[in-house]
């Protein structure tokens, strides 16, 4: 639920947090990890100019969630091992959800814009679950 927390979030030096949700353009009463690809999962290759501008914006998401993650991190004095490990699934999701954004300008025809729509799907949930888990992580 980090994405949620980012909202309330303060940082050391007191000041707010970018508004997951606003990043993402969905209300805030929404969780923009599922309303931010709700609102272009089903878009078609007339609608590839809005799909790109939503999972862009989801990009800035994670972006945001895994800034959060480094800043806890940075105050961990504990053993961080295993959120060192889980954080490397966090980072390769994110250049995998990259990869698949910049990808997008590669499809020349409809019959490729499932495909290419769908794998992009599949690595913003890819990160979600990576930045769940380590929500999970716990160090001592």
């Amino acid at each position: 639920m980090l994405a949620l927390g980012l909202i309330a979030a303060l940082p050391a030096g007191g000041q707010p947090v970018r508004d997951a949700a606003a990043v993402a353009g969905v209300d805030a009463a929404q969780k923009p990890t599922d309303a931010g690809w709700l609102a272009i999962e089903n878009d078609t290759y007339e609608q590839r100019a809005h799909f790109e501008r939503g999972a862009r914006r989801l990009s800035a998401v994670l972006d945001d969630q895994i800034r959060v993650l480094r800043e806890r991190r940075a105050a961990m004095i504990a053993d961080t091992k295993d959120w060192d490990f889980a954080m490397k699934e966090v980072n390769e999701a994110r250049v995998l959800l990259t990869g698949r954004i910049n990808d997008l300008a590669k499809v020349a025809n409809p019959e490729d814009w499932a495909g290419a729509r769908d794998r992009v799907g599949e690595a913003w949930r890819r990160s979600q679950l990576a930045v769940d888990e380590m929500n999970a992580t716990r160090t001592s």
